[in-house]
């Protein structure tokens, strides 16, 4: 907003503004522009603090995923080693009653497994797993730029490395990011209604020709067969002069006096002759 703009919505005359010396002027245009500034570097930051905060919610929400997990999973083994230990005991004691009872083997103590590691003794990199999610991306990436073609014309504009850095940013897979990204709902939907649009078109042409036809072989060539059609000159202009001469404003009783006379001279014309 300049300050010309900013002094009338403040209610001043436009003289009063234009008698403003020229060093207040660029003084107040100085002002304006540094808070111009200001206020854009502002909501720049505001931007970035809420996708921050967004950011931490989801990493937030992941830790305690993966607490929740690993802290589960310890307490199904500490439960599962009381039983053991608790049927143990009480085995024993039976066998010093006198009752032979073979004592299962015991296994060696296993770790609770935190979540998300290799068991043990497994390979570190699940080679099935990875390939697994490297055919879901390239085939979320091939319908999505397939897509793209059919309601663009082209294919996806953008780097793969770039998309799946936002996608991966944004926290959700390929297909669904460049589906909101290039808005193909959207397009489909106008694409639809407009295809729509043009075969009701269609539809009605091939009807009315189709009527036309039907009336011009019932018509053949005769002229007198022809359908009606709106009069090209409905209203027929006439001049005031005319209008007056024509006995326009005569009233319609003289008007009907003088066609009474007329048509008795026509009749006795008729008679002599």
């Amino acid at each position: 907003m300049t300050v010309a703009e900013i002094l009338k919505a403040a209610n001043l005359k436009d003289e009063v503004i234009a008698g403003l010396p020229p060093e207040v002027v660029t003084a107040l245009t100085g002002y304006v522009s540094q808070a111009d500034t200001t206020l854009q570097t502002a909501s720049q930051k505001e931007t970035a603090a809420a996708e921050a905060l967004r950011q931490a919610g989801l990493e937030k929400a992941d830790v305690q995923k993966y607490v929740e997990e690993y802290g589960t999973s310890l307490s199904k083994n500490a439960s599962v080693e009381a039983e053991n230990k608790a049927l143990k005991t009480y085995l024993e004691t039976l066998k010093a009653q006198g009752f032979e009872i073979e004592l299962p083997k015991v296994t060696p103590e296993v770790k609770p497994v935190v979540p998300g590691s290799p068991a043990i003794g497994a390979n570190a990199v699940d080679e099935g797993k990875i390939l697994g999610k490297v055919g879901s991306v390239m085939s979320q990436w091939l319908d999505a730029n397939n897509e793209h073609i059919r309601l663009y014309g082209t294919p996806i504009p953008d780097a793969s490395t770039d998309i799946a850095a936002q996608a991966a940013s944004a926290r959700k897979p390929i297909g669904e990011f460049l589906a909101e990204k290039y808005k193909f709902v959207e397009t489909r939907k106008r694409k639809e209604a407009a295809a729509y649009e043009a075969r009701v078109a269609a539809d009605a042409k091939k009807i009315v020709d189709e009527h036309d036809r039907k009336a011009a072989e019932a018509r053949g060539s005769n002229p007198n067969l022809r359908s009606g059609e709106i009069s090209r000159n409905s209203v027929v202009p006439i001049k005031h002069e005319d209008f007056e001469k024509a006995g326009g404003n005569v009233p319609r009783r003289e008007r009907m006096t003088r066609m009474l006379d007329a048509v008795h001279k026509d009749i006795a014309a008729a008679r002599s002759a």
